[in-house]
């Protein structure tokens, strides 16, 4: 049964989600709770590996009905204002995502920790202005550092240099400090994506908040932020 028929759709029923890989093994899940319409269903999920979500259902996700009955979560809290406009402008584009709501963490190594995936998966996002004044965004995995001499040569420019502090409060003061995403905010910002993190099938990046994240496959990510992908991580 897919998500479409989600009259049918209940606590307790298993969910799985497809690999667009060869090779890759589906995710499976049981739904603890069903959110959202008849038009825009989502589900809190306790995957296999014992970590919940909260999955943003597309092409790729199969619901099987079950007869038993889950223990039912607490109703989840208002997610922050800036995770809300990232989650509309993805269910708007009707790709599948999930939410991930984990302890406050400051960096992309104790994120990974938190969520229990691999460091390699979860994408820090460093801004970047050229000597035109453009904010770029560069996009590489927690493993790794940023080259702006790098992202120059990416995008052409001739030199380049991370913001202060003060410049990100400025320019994305709808995101938190040191939380800004590859998606979202203000329109026109160039986002290279470091090739690396293409290699898997997700990413996983936080969601303009510490405490909140988004996982997205990689293709999805790429489409729409418009991003170019190159090698600009040592």
């Amino acid at each position: 049964m897919t998500t479409m028929q989600q009259t049918q759709v209940a606590p307790g029923d298993r969910v799985d989600v497809s690999s667009r890989r060869v090779g890759d093994q589906p995710r499976s899940g049981e739904i603890l709770e069903v959110l959202g319409s008849a038009d825009h269903p989502h589900y809190v999920v306790r995957w296999e590996d014992g970590h919940e979500s909260i999955l943003y259902p597309g092409e790729g996700t199969t619901i099987r009905t079950q007869r038993k009955r889950a223990k039912r979560t607490q109703p989840s809290s208002e997610m922050a204002a800036a995770t809300a406009v990232l989650v509309d402008l993805l269910r708007a584009e009707e790709v599948e995502f999930e939410l991930l709501p984990h302890r406050r963490t400051m960096r992309a190594a104790a994120e990974a920790h938190v969520l229990g995936v691999l460091p390699q998966t979860v994408a820090k996002t460093l801004i970047v202005r050229d000597a035109d004044g453009r904010c770029i965004r560069a996009v590489v995995p927690a493993t790794r550092r940023l080259s702006v001499e790098r992202v120059a040569a990416a995008v052409g420019a001739s030199s380049a240099r991370l913001l202060s502090e003060s410049e990100l409060v400025s320019t994305y003061p709808q995101f938190e400090l040191g939380a800004v995403p590859p998606l979202g905010g203000p329109a026109g910002d160039p986002v290279v994506v470091d090739r690396e993190l293409t290699r898997g099938e997700h990413a996983v990046f936080e969601a303009g908040v510490h405490d909140a994240s988004l996982r997205l496959r990689v293709d999805d990510l790429v489409r729409l932020a418009d991003a170019q992908v190159a090698e600009i991580a040592v």
